[in-house]
Formats: structure tokens, C-alpha cells, sequence
């Protein structure tokens, strides 16, 4: 393969200097891992699980529009990968606890530069967005009058 360069930049912690090569090489593994954590829910109940153990209906509240479904779904792919622990709690009523694993921990500490970087640089994404859209209605209008 090419090169071998360290893409996790100056990172402390679990993965850093990790290879393109390493990535490319476990390119299957790798993908399955970040389809669940980089989905838009998963990253959403991840910083909201690091503040502490929730329970179910107080993640949904938190998290605010997800639905029922697609929150059970996340949460189960999470606790599948060994990032978010599902506690039953045995009380009158009964009722679920979320929380993170070590790994969880890790993997929120990991995003939370990246996480950093989105937010500041929303304002600058939304101009873009209108910048395009601008652009691009501008030539669908002029194609559908050639048309």
C-alpha cells in the first residue's frame, strides 16, 4: 500500500496513530463500527449519555426528536457494539437505565473535537448550503426555460 501516515493528528488516547493503511486494511470492521457511532441519533445519545446514567424516557426528552422507534433501534446497535450499557432495574415500577461503557467514554472523548469543530463551523456550513442552493436554482430555472 502507500504511505503509512498517522490520520488522528496529535490525539491522545485509544487509536491514536492509527495508519491509512491500518483504516484500509480493516476498511470492513472499521465501516461497521462508525455506521452505528456516526449515525446522527448515536451521536446525539452519546453526548448526552456522558453526562450520566439516563433512563429511558429522560434520553428521549433529552435527545429530542427521535422517535420511539429509531431511539430503541440506536440504542440496541449501541449495547450490540459495547458502547452504551442497558440496565433493567428491578424496582415498583421497573424501568431501563442507559449509561456508557469504558468504551463509550472513550469513544465520546474521541468525538468531542469533532464535535467542537461542527459547531463552529455551522454558521459557515449553513452559508454554503444557501450559497448552493442559490447557485443550483438558478440553473434549474434556466434549464427548465431552455427546455
Amino acid at each position: 500500500m502507500g504511505e503509512v501516515r498517522d490520520v488522528t493528528g496529535d490525539q491522545q488516547g485509544p487509536g491514536r496513530g492509527v495508519s491509512v493503511d491500518e483504516i484500509l486494511e480493516r476498511a470492513g470492521e472499521v465501516r461497521e463500527a462508525f455506521d452505528t457511532i456516526a449515525n446522527t441519533w448515536s451521536l446525539l445519545i452519546l453526548v448526552a449519555l456522558r453526562e450520566g446514567t439516563l433512563r429511558y424516557n429522560e434520553l428521549k426528552r433529552t435527545v429530542g426528536g427521535v422517535s420511539e422507534r429509531r431511539l430503541s433501534q440506536t440504542l440496541k446497535l449501541l449495547e450490540r457494539d459495547g458502547v452504551v450499557d442497558r440496565n433493567l432495574v428491578r424496582s415498583i415500577p421497573s424501568h431501563v437505565e442507559y449509561s456508557l461503557t469504558p468504551t463509550g467514554e472513550a469513544v465520546v472523548d474521541s468525538l468531542g473535537g469533532l464535535l467542537s469543530t461542527i459547531i463552529e463551523f455551522t454558521p459557515q456550513v449553513a452559508a454554503a448550503r444557501q450559497r448552493y442552493d442559490r447557485k443550483h436554482a438558478r440553473t434549474q430555472d434556466s434549464a427548465a426555460r431552455d427546455a
